[in-house]
């Protein structure tokens, strides 16, 4: 299974902004209550092949704040389920509800991978 670091406080968050200069790394706001998020978190969940981006997770009931700190610094519109692609800093690719796939962000995350 996946590693995922659960994000908590502003300074997880900015851990997560420095890691994304190094390599592109993957965001998920997910809601425990919400069937459609729990389906949101399977497909971000798969992210676990060689390659596959670091996964990070802020679970909204229990980091609203936080949730809405990422929203307002990123400039993306809050979602939940919601899954993001963040590389230099920068927001490259976001999805919400059904259209979360495990697919469409490993692509985003090769396509954001800095060229060797």
């Amino acid at each position: 299974m996946a590693h995922v670091q659960e994000l908590h406080v502003t300074a997880d968050f900015d851990a997560l902004l420095t890691a994304s200069h190094t390599e592109p790394v993957a965001l998920l706001k997910h809601s425990t209550a919400c069937p459609i998020s729990t389906r949101g978190q399977k497909q971000f969940l798969q992210l676990n092949e060689d390659g596959d981006p670091p996964l990070y997770m802020v679970v909204v009931q229990h980091s609203r704040a936080l949730s809405n700190h990422i929203a307002e610094t990123l400039d993306v519109r809050h979602e939940s389920p919601q899954a993001l692609i963040i590389a230099g800093g920068k927001v490259v690719y976001h999805a919400s509800h059904y259209d979360i796939s495990t697919e469409a962000l490993r692509s985003a995350a090769e396509q954001a991978r800095p060229a060797a």
